[in-house]
């Protein structure tokens, strides 16, 4: 494989776009495959490389113009970029997809992928499958080409940003659901659904698509027109009894998670009791509906990755003692009234709102049969949550919008909460002393 994807970026003028996690390992993979290519980086924050000519700053773009390739990091909007340019667009992603000759599962979705990637790796893993985990679950597949075996499954979790220029889809591709999410680095909701909607574009008639919730943003014709010869409706094709399943996650949301990681694993011929026995022992990732802890008897959950309002719903369906809800953060102009609606039926008691979204979640608002309180911060709203909590009870972070421009990502913010919440848990314990 690396001398395929070498050998298609011979001669070419490289331009490595963004230098995140993916972007330092295309340049490794530049310096030790291609050591003579005529290539360069950019990215808006300054940067040295040794030997190698960098872009920085406000105009770091503009230097596209002179490159006739360029491997785009995830961390880059597609619309910075001059259109013009577009068709000159890769990714680490589009070329591991490519040149892999090894089976792939591909995982997409607004919500769910993290967890159904993961567990897929888990079951294949404990059924004594060979396999290897990346993608956007945080380890870039270029760092993984060497400890590829003629029998290993790859399993990909794929980000809308990842998937929006591949010019091939994985063999077994999962789309779990198309919800409102990130269109900050879109021009429309549209660009953002077509980029999901890769994932399945490009396959063959001997590659298989299994999909979830999608009809509000994905046509049944899309589906049946998709070039997968099998299709698996995890609605409708798919179905283990729930009293089979046995899973240490929290909410029934999860079970579309478990039976599209097992329909995904079955194609390599596991049979169901064993992947069933290998669900019973998979733990769950941070910051998705994680038990952190109970303090002044009140139990208190970290929910950062719910981006999306429909996460939240779904968290507080799984949490029906949940009487406090902390949501907020960047604001992307989502028209939040799904979750207005639910509230106004629902168990919460107190909704504490975080910036940028407060006042206009307030507003969607109106009237409500429950308190609002708008804070400045998460240590206000942690303090708020523990003064308005009854004993007995549950809180809950579930954002329902992005952490960017108050925390690096999801997990710096699920980690602030923890923090906060040991902290007041400490200082309330001192002050009964």
């Amino acid at each position: 494989m690396q001398q395929d994807i070498a050998n298609f970026l011979k001669d070419k003028r490289i331009l490595v776009l963004g230098y995140g996690r993916e972007g330092i390992s295309a340049v490794k993979f530049i310096q030790k495959h291609l050591p003579e290519a005529d290539f360069a980086v950019a990215d808006r924050n300054p940067i040295q490389i040794d030997g190698v000519a960098t872009y920085s700053g406000d105009n770091y773009i503009d230097c596209c113009k002179d490159y006739n390739i360029i491997i785009k990091s995830p961390g880059i909007p597609a619309k910075e970029i001059p259109a013009d340019q577009h068709y000159k667009i890769t990714s680490c992603v589009d070329l591991f997809l490519r040149y892999c000759q090894n089976p792939i599962i591909g995982v997409t979705g607004t919500k769910g992928k993290s967890t159904t990637s993961s567990l897929a790796y888990h079951i294949l893993k404990n059924c004594g499958k060979n396999t290897i985990l990346a993608g956007n679950i945080g380890l870039s597949c270029f760092d993984i080409i060497d400890q590829i075996q003629p029998e290993t499954i790859i399993v990909l979790e794929l980000s809308c940003h990842q998937l929006e220029f591949i010019q091939k889809s994985p063999k077994i591709a999962i789309l779990l659901n198309l919800y409102e999410e990130h269109f900050d680095h879109y021009n429309s909701p549209e660009e953002y659904f077509n980029a999901k909607k890769n994932i399945f574009h490009f396959q063959t008639n001997s590659d298989t698509l299994i999909y979830g919730d999608i009809f509000q943003h994905c046509t049944s014709e899309e589906i049946a027109s998709a070039p997968a010869a099998q299709k698996i409706n995890l609605a409708t094709d798919w179905q283990i009894p729930t009293e089979r399943i046995q899973t240490q996650l929290i909410g029934e949301h999860y079970l579309i998670d478990i039976r599209a990681a097992m329909a995904a694993c079955a194609q390599f011929g596991l049979n169901e009791n064993e992947m069933l026995d290998a669900v019973k022992t998979f733990q769950g990732l941070p910051h998705r509906l994680q038990f952190i802890g109970e303090h002044n008897g009140i139990k208190f959950y970290n929910d950062s990755i719910a981006t999306a309002q429909e996460a939240v719903i779904n968290a507080l369906k799984a949490l029906p003692d949940a009487r406090t809800l902390i949501v907020g953060g960047m604001d992307r102009g989502i028209n939040y009234q799904p979750l207005v609606d639910f509230l106004a039926n629902s168990q919460i008691a107190n909704l504490i709102l975080l910036p940028n979204t407060a006042e206009r979640i307030k507003s969607q608002i109106g009237n409500s049969s429950y308190s609002i309180h708008i804070v400045a911060n998460m240590e206000e709203a942690v303090a708020k949550s523990y003064e308005l909590t009854a004993p007995g009870f549950s809180c809950l972070l579930s954002p329902a919008a992005a952490s960017y421009g108050f925390y690096k990502n999801f997990e710096e913010r699920g980690e602030d909460f923890c923090r906060l919440v040991e902290k007041y848990a400490k200082l309330k314990t001192k002050s009964l002393n």
